[in-house]
């Protein structure tokens, strides 16, 4: 795969079902412009579509994983509604993150802050750097969360968590973010990327299928009822159950049962 917008963003070429997704600022810090945005944008959607992608990995070059939305670019976003700058350069790629039939990794290091936030919470696994953190600043400048932020953090958090998280922008050390369920492993920072690959190879072990229905259960589920959520759960067990790759995976337990 080639980058497709200069080298704001970069894909590694696909391994093992694996492709990896960088955003490329490290000058600073990986703070999102307009140019990058799309360019995000435009990446993960060609990547949602190739069969030949099972995970993906999405992480930062150097230092950070993403300082947020580029200040520089903040003279132009005051004249543009917010509502029409999110719908152009970020929720593009936040839905594809979370739509796509295939697990996304956010390998974090360094800072998530302001919309970078959002990028983690839209993932399906989080891997975290010791040093790293999450932190909502939006406040410090009369704004509020933004990117479906406050949507994910008072479903994982409740109330009382998410609103200090974004009332007094504090920042979430990466040990802190495991225990309250914002992410699943903490490493040493120069072992960010090699755990999430590692987690990569795991997803990548399992049915195809199954794990791509497995996202969409869990993601129907924070938005649906109990008895609707049950009901989706049985159409989509019967979808895996029609499949070629349950009846090789069943032949292959009673195998080794036997043995």
């Amino acid at each position: 795969m080639s980058d497709p917008l200069g080298k704001l963003v970069t894909i590694s070429a696909i391994e093992n079902g694996v492709v990896e997704v960088a955003i490329a600022r490290p000058e600073v810090r990986n703070a999102l412009n307009e140019t990058t945005a799309l360019a995000l944008n435009k990446a993960l959607a060609a990547i949602a579509i190739d069969e030949q992608v099972r995970c993906v990995i999405l992480h930062g070059e150097g230092s950070a994983f993403c300082a947020g939305a580029d200040l520089a670019e903040f003279e132009k976003a005051m004249s543009q509604p917010a509502s029409q700058r999110l719908e152009t350069l970020f929720l593009p790629a936040l839905r594809t993150l979370m739509s796509m039939d295939k697990p996304v990794i956010a390998a974090v290091s360094g800072a998530a802050a302001g919309i970078g936030v959002s990028y983690v919470l839209a993932s399906d696994m989080v891997v975290m750097g010791r040093s790293a953190y999450l932190k909502l600043a939006f406040i410090n400048i009369g704004l509020i969360p933004d990117g479906g932020a406050c949507w994910h953090l008072v479903r994982q958090l409740g109330h009382v968590q998410a609103f200090e998280m974004a009332a007094l922008a504090t920042p979430i050390p990466a040990e802190r973010c495991v225990t309250l369920g914002l992410a699943n492993r903490m490493v040493e920072d120069n072992q960010v990327l090699m755990e999430a690959r590692k987690l990569a190879q795991s997803l990548v072990g399992q049915s195809p299928q199954a794990l791509s229905v497995t996202k969409l259960a869990l993601r129907e589920a924070a938005q649906r009822s109990l008895s609707d959520t049950m009901h989706l759960e049985g159409k989509l067990q019967d979808q895996c159950k029609a499949s070629d790759d349950f009846q090789t995976r069943v032949a292959a337990f009673r195998q080794r049962r036997r043995k």
